[in-house]
Formats: C-alpha cells, structure tokens, sequence
C-alpha cells in the first residue's frame, strides 16, 4: 500500500526537483547534531505525512497501549495478581532478569507510574498499525524528533511553508507543566533533574537525553552528582555542603534500572547511587521511569497484551503487536511511503518505514509528540524522516487565542528567512513561544498570560556542571590563545625564513622554541632544525591534527568539544554550529588538499571569538558563569606568563628582541595600545610594562588579576577559604611588584655566553629571596638556555607566578568539585 502525501508537500517536492532535494538532505545531514563526533547519518527530506484522521487513531491506540503498561507495573509491582491468572506469562516474568523484587511496593506520586515510553510502530498494507517495540525503561527519541525537524525546516524552508503542522513544543510545554505540578511539595517548587550516564563512546544517545533535559527545563546530572541521607536525595553543591534545600523531588532516570543502586541492586559500571532505591521506597524522591521498568519490555508479555488487555481495560487492544518482522509474509506486508531515491535517482521512489514515537505523562493522563522520526526500513541505507502530523482545516481555535494564536497558526510550518524554525520559534530547543492552534485547552484561566499556579525554582549547579563549566573556560582560553601562537609563529617564520641574518634566524628559533615551550609538547622544536621548513611545517601540522597529543591544538578542541557537549542544557544554542564548522575546519586541516594552514588557524581564532560572544551574551550572569571566567582567567594568565618567559626569558641582540617582541604583541593583540601608550618601536621592557601592569588591557596580567579577584569574590563560601586567597594575594603582591626594567637584566649564571649587545643592561640583578625554585623542564626537553642568551630573573619569577596560579586551580577544584574530578577525564592541565 502506498501512502499518498497532501497535495501541498508533493507539489513543493516537485518544485525543489532533485537537486535542490539532495541539497536539502546533504544540508540536513552536516547540520544534524553537528557537534557531537558522530556519523553523519543520511537524512531524506521527504516527510512521513499523517493527516489527523490517521494521527487520531495512531495516538489513541499508543495512549491505550500505555495506559496498559501503567496498569500492569502498578500490578507487577504491588499486588501482583496477574501472576496469578492464566494470561500472563508468569514463568518468563518471574525469570527475567529486569524484575527487580526491590522495586515492589514503591510508591508513585501521581495517577501514573510510567513517566515516558517510546514505541516503534508500522503500518501494513491493510491500513493497520502494528507495534513492533516498546522503550520502556530508558525511552528515547525527543531530542531526534527535535533536532530532525530544526535541521529540515532550515535546508526546506518552502517545503515546511507548504503544509500547517502540529507542532512540537507546545507538547512540551504541557508536559513541563504536569511535571512541576505533580513534583511540587510544600508550597514550593520540586526540584527535577535528568540523569544520564553522558557515555562518550554513544554520543547520539547523550545529544538525545541533553535535547530531553533542555525541553523539561531540568538539569543534567550523573550519578555522582547525586547522594542520599535519611532516606532523601540532595544534589552535591559546588563548595558547600547539601542542605535539606537542595533535595531532590523527581529524577528522570535515563539510564538502566540496573546501574542505579549498587546496595540494592548489585555493583554498577557506573558506582550508582547508593540508597536510591530506598529514597524512593520512603516516597523522598519519585523516579520517572520508575525501578524495573524493563520488564515490561518482556517479548512474552508483549504477545499476551490482547488477551491482558482485555482482562485489566476491558478493552480491546487498538494497537496489536507484529506477530513477526514486518515484511516476512504476505499477511504483513508494510505500506510504503514516498521517499527519496536512495539510489540517488531524480525521481521519487516509495520505501518502507518504521516510526518512533514518544508517549509522554500528562495531568489528564497520557499525550504523544505529534511527530518524530522515521526509519527506513529497507535493505538499502538507513534514512532518517521527520514525521508530520497536518492541523485539520476545520480546527477551532483556543478560546480568547485571538489574533497572536492566528499568527502563530500561519508561520507554524515555515522558516523564514531571519531564521525561524517549522515551530516558529528561532531555534528548535530554545524558550519555547506561545501556544497556537495546536496546543489546545494552555490558555491560563484568568486570561492574564500567566499561570499563577507556577512556582519559581531555584536553579541547579552540581559539582560535576561546575567542573565542566570550569574546564569549559580553560579550553576554550587554550584552544584561542594556542590558534593566535601558532598563526603569529608561522607567518613570522615565513618572513624571517627568507632572510640570512642572524638576528632573523634567533628569533625564528625562539619563537618555535616558544611554541613547545608555552604548549609543552616536548620534545618537538627543540628537537628540530628551525631552518628546515619541511620540519618545522610538519611539528606544526602535528599540533594542528594529533588529537592525542597532550597540549596539540587538536587535543585542546577536542576536550573544548567534549566539556560543551556536557553542557547542552545550560549553553545556548547558537555555540553548536560554531563547534561544527571549527571542527570542519580541523577536518579540512587534515586532509590533503594543501589547504594554507594559516587560513584554518584563522577559522579557529575566529569560531573562538564568535563562541566567547554567543556565551557571554546568552549565560546568565549566576554561579555557572563565575567558574567559567575563573577557568578562563587563570589559563590565559598561567599561558601569558609561560609565553612571556619563553620569549623574554633571555637577554639577546637588539635586532632578535625586537623582531620576538613585536610576535609577541601580535600574539598577545597589544599591539595597537602599545603604539598609542609609547610611540615607539616596539621594545620588550615596554611590552612588558603594558602586558603586566596595564588595567585597561583585556589581555594584560593585571587585567585578569583584577577580574580573578572580583569573580573569587562572587563565589560561595560557607567559611573563609584561605587556600583560596592566599595564592591569589600573593601572586598579586608579587606581580605588582615586578620592574620590566629589573626582571629582563641578565642573571648571573656561571658558563652562560650571552649575545646581548654591549649597550644592553650587563649587570645581574638576583631573583628576591623569596622567589622558589623554577620549575624544571622535561628531562627530554633541552633548557631555553640552549637556545642562546642570556638568562634574566624573568624566569624564577614567571616560574614562581605560575606556580601559585597551578596553587589556586588545585584550591578551587578542591573546594567546589569532587577530589576525582580535579582533573577532568577528557584533558590534563599541560600549561
């Protein structure tokens, strides 16, 4: 059986022809979740369309399947009467491994047990829906439904115009009202939270569960966010100890059952929570889904639904389940949809498909997504569509709509050219917008606008969101600051590599040198003939690509884009085509088309100022942003002081100082203030001056001293932290305290042949007694010395201020996240 589309989408199809549809595919494809490190999968514009007579009969019969569901948990897991009957496969149901005795006789807070289940259904020749599987214990496929129709309605912007769809965040909004209202306790607001494993090895999975927690307006957790005391279960706060405010009322459970409670439940690969089985016995805490969901994915169980259905309904199951896969005999033929040729033929082909829908609980009971993904489901490649659920011309409006619901109404199946998504909302995942047609019986009763019964929820930062938002501010200082190193570094090293003096050829070297130095990817230039252009190109094509190289560029972006990725629901959604094309163009870097390294290195500079402004114009001012510019002030000063040691470092001729120092003004973009504070050529004791005592440059030590103070200041402390403020005073002291004049004249080190001129400052100026000891260089790395020069006490002292920086980054991690994660899993502190 063929379906035929409405009129409207097939002549926009015809419209597009076939190349502008494959653009459209190939389009959506680079766009669908682009910034999680995934297979692109193969996306086919052409939608599933179910007009509202089929959409009514599909969702009734979902909405009774899991009413059935419901019923038979609360029956498994309490009474346990249907054991007892004839009709239920007792044997199969008392061996499966997901019946979890521990679980009976939890309560539920609400009319319903199942929060959420997600069946894949078809439908066959005759016209009859099959279920070929329920998702019971961990559903799936609401971030997907999103993010397919974001994509689509962007790369077909006329083909979304074309038809009046259902559309999807009206449903989420009803749902993030049902869920707040059965939560709430005491007069106040519950607090709801979405556990996930974040599996890197599954990325989509993570993409899926983060796009669910955005649209529930709930916050990402792990299991060691979360712990239980006196049968409750509290967030663990960054800094300061839970309190009974921090408790949580709901969790989400995306992961197993299984892995939650390893006193319960046996040893977890995750460790699991402790005592969260008995937090929810004792009614603390309600788990949506709730212990040993997965039981009701038992195939036997599934086959004796029709019978089940009849004996606990008294209803005739609408929705029976595929007797085999579809396909296998006559009975079962599939229906075909239109489709695109996966051949790769210009005209329209039909396919068969299997559909994933969400159903999701509501105040009234249970409502499913009016969309979601299809799967084709032939032996050709695997194609992803977006479903669509048409609006009946004859639907009335919500009572007092008027005309906002009307305009709502007719951009609801469009993009537009300023970017509105077939929702009619900017972005797919953001604030949601007003209910339309579609979103009947929302309207608040008093006609206000506003829901009175709504109670503010205090928002929720855990220890593992406040690591990740720290080490977010550090990779994405060092990806930028390492970017603007290796630019500065290649393009002077393309100007000084044509030139024969020696002034040239010490300057190419240190600044190569530099580049290891500050990046400590040892042995690397140190080891290298900086005259040989074969070997210094293919060091800095290493650090461009090797993503497993600790300190390369491509490691740094790599766990830029991993600590982002954890923070889906707190970042706006403008970073992720950011994220993607700065991953292109690392990707582009790698190849072999002889791509000029500087044009990618000046993508990557430029996708790091655009994420800094989509962050800094999108985050809330509040605990999350603190630690994100504490982490972003202590990496750009521990790399401005590393840069400047290895540069400044050594005394040597006038003409190689002043080719270094005017690099490092590049570097550094200070260039433009210097020549308006100085008026001079470009010296290396007056670029220090600036770049260490300059307040007014965003990029001067003195800079982010002042905002490292002032932001230390904001963050919360139950008691005085010394450890906090006593590396930070005395960097400051310290600094403070610095003579450009004083810490560039040459030590006196026995055996040292220096190049200075002998204009240059000859004396020797020891660092202060309380200076320790410079931190050693790898045993595999040749000193700075070797380099020629000089040495100056700049290199005890930068030694010694990095030091008390490395002092203040252990404090903080020590103090507002877990021991485990003072080092992040996914990166290592390398400057």
């Amino acid at each position: 059986m063929r379906i035929a589309a409405p009129g409207a989408p097939v002549d926009e199809l015809a419209a597009l022809g076939p190349r502008g549809r494959r653009l459209a595919a190939t389009s959506a494809a680079s766009m669908f979740a682009a910034d999680v490190s995934a297979p692109t999968p193969v996306i086919d514009p052409v939608p599933v369309v179910l007009d509202a007579e089929d959409w009514d009969t599909l969702s009734a019969g979902l909405i009774q399947r899991v009413r059935l569901l419901d019923a038979l948990y609360a029956d498994l897991y309490g009474p346990r009467t249907v054991l007892g009957t004839d009709v239920a496969p007792a044997a199969e149901l008392l061996q499966d491994p997901a019946y979890l005795r521990s679980a009976i006789g939890i309560p539920s807070r609400g009319a319903t047990h199942l929060f959420a289940v997600t069946s894949t259904v078809a439908r066959q020749a005759d016209g009859s829906w099959v279920v070929l599987e329920d998702s019971v214990d961990v559903p799936d496929g609401a971030g997907f439904a999103l993010e397919l129709r974001r994509v689509l309605s962007r790369c077909a912007p006329s083909l979304y115009r074309s038809t009046e769809l259902r559309r999807l965040h009206p449903f989420f909004d009803t749902v993030r009202t049902a869920l707040h209202r059965r939560t709430r306790t005491d007069g106040r607001a519950g607090r709801t939270v979405v556990l996930t494993a974040g599996d890197p090895d599954d990325p989509l999975r993570a993409f899926d569960q983060s796009w669910l927690a955005n649209l529930l307006g709930s916050p990402v957790v792990s299991v060691g966010d979360l712990q239980t005391g006196s049968g409750s279960l509290t967030l663990r706060l960054p800094g300061v100890d839970s309190d009974p405010g921090d408790t949580v009322d709901a969790l989400v459970r995306l992961l197993p059952s299984a892995q939650l409670d390893p006193l319960d439940l046996g040893p977890t690969p995750y460790g699991g929570v402790t005592g969260l089985v008995e937090a929810a016995r004792c009614g603390d805490v309600e788990m949506l889904n709730p212990f040993g969901a997965g039981l009701l994915e038992n195939p036997a169980l599934r086959a004796a639904l029709p019978d089940l259905c009849r004996q606990i309904l008294h209803e005739d199951l609408q929705l029976r389940p595929a007797a085999r896969p579809t396909g296998e005999s006559p009975g079962a033929e599939p229906s075909r949809w239109l489709s695109s040729d996966p051949a790769g033929g210009d005209e329209l082909v039909e396919r068969p498909a299997r559909l994933r829908l969400l159903v999701i609980a509501s105040e009234d009971g249970y409502e499913v997504l009016p969309g979601g993904v299809a799967h084709t489901d032939d032996e050709a490649p695997e194609a992803l569509k977006d479903i669509w659920v048409t609006v009946p011309e004859t639907f009335a409006l919500p009572e007092g709509a008027g005309e906002g619901s009307s305009t709502e109404r007719s951009s609801a199946g469009g993009s537009s050219a300023g970017g509105s998504s077939a929702d009619g909302t900017p972005h797919e995942g953001s604030a949601p917008g007003r209910a339309d047609a579609s979103d009947t019986g929302s309207a608040p009763a008093n006609g206000s606008g506003v829901d009175l019964g709504v109670l503010t929820a205090y928002p929720a930062m855990t220890r593992s969101i406040g690591s990740d938002l720290f080490w977010f501010g550090r990779y994405l200082e060092r990806v930028d600051s390492t970017a603007r190193l290796l630019r500065t570094v290649l393009d002077t090293s393309n100007d000084l590599g044509s030139e024969r003096s020696a002034s040239a050829g010490t300057a190419q070297a240190v600044l190569l040198g530099a580049v290891t130095d500050v990046t400590t990817t040892y042995p690397g230039f140190l080891d290298l003939d900086p005259q040989d252009p074969e070997s210094v190109r293919s060091e800095i094509s290493s650090l461009l690509t090797d993503s497993g190289r600790p300190g390369s560029l491509a490691q740094s972006y790599a766990s830029l884009a991993h600590t982002t990725r954890t923070l889906r629901d707190l970042i706006s959604d403008d970073v992720w085509p950011v994220i993607a094309r700065m991953r292109g163009s690392f990707h582009l870097l790698a190849g072999s088309d002889n791509r000029p390294l500087e044009q990618g290195l000046t993508e990557i500079v430029d996708g790091c100022l655009t994420l800094s402004g989509a962050v800094a114009d999108s985050m809330p001012r509040n605990l999350g942003w603190d630690l994100t510019e504490v982490g972003r002030k202590l990496e750009r000063t521990m790399g401005l002081l590393s840069l400047l040691r290895a540069t400044l470092g050594h005394r040597r001729t006038r003409a190689a100082e002043a080719r270094i120092a005017g690099a490092v003004a590049l570097i550094t973009e200070s260039g433009a203030s210097y020549r308006r504070t100085f008026h001079a050529a470009v010296q290396p004791e007056l670029l220090l001056e600036l770049l260490l005592h300059d307040t007014t440059l965003p990029r001067s030590i003195a800079f982010q001293l002042d905002r490292l103070n002032s932001t230390l200041d904001r963050l919360p402390e139950v008691t005085p932290s010394p450890e906090l403020r006593a590396p930070l005073t005395a960097l400051r002291s310290r600094i403070g305290s610095w003579q450009p004049q004083e810490l560039l004249r040459p030590a006196s080190t026995p055996g040292t042949v220096s190049d200075s001129p002998s204009g240059s400052p000859s004396g020797s100026v020891p660092g202060p007694p309380s200076a320790p000891t410079p931190t050693p260089a790898p045993p595999s790395a040749p000193t700075p010395a070797a380099r020629g020069g000089a040495p100056t006490s700049m290199l005890e002292e930068a030694d010694a201020a990095i030091g008390s920086l490395r002092e203040l980054a252990t404090a903080l991690e020590n103090r507002f996240f877990r021991p485990s994660e003072s080092t992040s899993r996914w990166g290592i502190d390398d400057v």
